[in-house]
């Protein structure tokens, strides 16, 4: 399982612009950024802040008034070919703010490299971009390479609104080291089904394990697409279980069990997990998943179910390729989608674990404590970027919009009111060279649907986005603190419990040898990591909470 993976993928309620990947949802559940490019649908399209207004409302003053200063910034991108540092999106920053960017852009597929570098050379830009937390950002962060933002957040009304569980994200020994990008926690990767297969095999929708296993028998058996051949799956299964079967925070790898001491484990060696790997176990034997699963990537599977082979798998309702439900919809006419309704769990709660509610972040180099000027004028810029616009004045109407992307007909063009994205086009928009998404005052205000095109997607988008909308999210707290520990151990560990629960899947082991697995991670280095963990969390007052 991908327990350090997260969704992502990326924001953006109108345009959508290709800058950056988007982390999909639980992957298993567990946020703490990593690899996001398997998983990338798009982009780096703003997102949002206060709450329905039209445009920015941080007056910014004429760019005569403000001394011109030299701005340099570093950053990931999935963009290809990559915007041109001097493009005209960068002239017309450095027209509006009367500065002088200077931008260096990275594709994330060697950023993760470069980086260490670039902060190992000691000559940092003003500002550094990051996919995510992890071990590098708080050893940087304590090594004083970044400046505490503190006392300057509440001076901007888009960044002040941040919430409190995303800030501590990014706060290291009591100090915010980085303004984080919008990413919306309810709506990554969900469980969905092919509602026309069970309609067609006169199911209900499962709400048990039980009933989620005589549901993928049937797809698998029963010719669910009623086309007279045995050539269909009920779940779409990828190696490292990616995605699996996890139907709510209690089968999810997340931290949401606890052991016999109180703790928090995490969720990959609890007594949820197991039963979600009996699953898995027992539909592997009834052919119900891929004999291959375990040497199958993630965007196969994903791409058989598109093609209509598999009745069970995982998408979002957010940032999403209309490409794929077009395929599916053009070669299945009779296709209908719906997101699986979390179970209930045994412990009365029913909701899937949330994302970490961010994606990429940002930093301010240390060296600037003392030019005031400099730091008011890029987190001026910051803000504005950040700043909410409703998505129904995302267009050629509002003139903060138009110009952050551009103008229409450059950056991109309406279409039945929409604005899209000119393919290419990265180099004309002002919003590409900060790669900053507006913060959504709710995720629902983000209305995805409202941005799509294709019928069959916003419909689906528009069902899950109603569904999810009254679904419980719970707010993994590892999410939250730095755990030195965790970071240095628990890629090995979690390995070893992913080549254990893939062979008792496929039989290699009995899942009878459960306990015997995590005996052995405990021993290895994982009960050090729980009670680092949870000393942590005590510490700082968090823990596991449902939104």
């Amino acid at each position: 399982m991908k327990t350090k993976k997260i969704v992502t993928l990326l924001a953006a309620a109108s345009i959508i612009t290709g800058l950056t990947g988007c982390g999909g949802s639980n992957d298993n559940g567990n946020n703490k950024p990593a690899n996001t490019a398997q998983t990338t649908d798009s982009s780096n399209t703003p997102a949002a802040t206060t709450e329905n207004e039209p445009a920015a409302t941080n007056q910014q003053p004429a760019a005569d008034e403000k001394k011109q200063l030299e701005i340099s910034t570093i950053q990931g991108t999935w963009a290809s070919p990559l915007p041109d540092p001097n493009g005209n999106g960068a002239k017309m920053i450095n027209e509006k703010f009367n500065v002088d960017l200077k931008t260096q852009f990275v594709p994330y597929d060697e950023y993760a490299n470069k980086l260490p570098v670039v902060m190992a050379a000691g000559d940092l830009p003003d500002v550094i971009g990051m996919e995510g937390v992890d071990a590098n950002f708080v050893k940087w962060a304590k090594q004083g390479a970044f400046l505490p933002l503190n006392d300057y957040i509440d001076k901007y009304d888009a960044i002040k609104n941040i919430p409190k569980n995303v800030w501590d994200a990014v706060t290291v020994d009591g100090k915010i080291y980085a303004i984080p990008n919008y990413f919306p926690s309810k709506y990554g990767k969900k469980p969905i089904i092919r509602q026309d297969w069970l309609n067609n095999l006169g199911l209900s929708m499962p709400t048990t394990y039980d009933e989620l296993k005589k549901v993928a028998i049937a797809f698998t058996k029963n010719d669910p697409d009623k086309n007279g051949k045995n050539d269909t799956l009920g779940l779409g299964l990828a190696k490292s279980i990616v995605y699996g079967a996890w139907m709510g925070a209690e089968w999810d790898s997340g931290w949401y069990h606890k052991n016999e001491n109180g703790q928090l484990i995490p969720g990959n060696i609890s007594e949820g997990f197991k039963k979600q790997v009996t699953l898995l176990h027992d539909l592997y034997q009834e052919g119900a998943i891929s004999k291959d699963w375990a040497v199958t990537k993630s965007a196969d599977a994903r791409k058989d179910f598109f093609a209509g082979k598999i009745g069970i798998f995982y998408e979002q309702p957010y940032d999403i390729s209309e490409t794929r439900f077009k395929t599916l919809k053009e070669t299945n006419p009779g296709a209908e989608l719906a997101v699986i309704p979390p179970f209930v769990q045994e412990d009365g709660q029913q909701g899937f674990t949330g994302l970490s509610g961010f994606y990429e972040l940002h930093s301010l180099n240390a060296k600037m404590a003392d030019d005031p000027d400099k730091i008011d004028r890029i987190l001026e810029m910051i803000n504005y970027f950040m700043t909410f616009i409703p998505v129904d004045q995302r267009n050629d109407q509002n003139p903060e919009y138009d110009w952050q992307y551009g103008g229409v007909g450059k950056g991109y063009t309406m279409e039945n009111g929409v604005a899209l994205s000119i393919d290419g086009a990265f180099s004309e928009m002002p919003t590409t060279y900060f790669g900053i998404r507006y913060w959504a005052p709710t995720d629902e205000d983000t209305q995805p649907a409202m941005v799509l095109q294709d019928p069959f997607t916003k419909g689906f988008v528009q069902s899950a986005v109603d569904l999810l909308k009254t679904t419980k999210t719970y707010l993994d707290p590892v999410n939250r603190i730095h755990s030195d520990l965790l970071y240095a151990k628990v890629s090995e560990l979690d390995q070893a419990v992913v080549e254990h629960t893939t062979k008792m899947i496929v039989g290699q082991e009995p899942i009878a040898d459960w306990d015997k697995m995590v005996e052995e991670y405990l021993n290895a280095g994982g009960q050090e990591i729980i009670d680092d963990v949870n000393k942590l969390l005590d510490e700082n007052g968090i823990a596991g909470e449902w939104k």
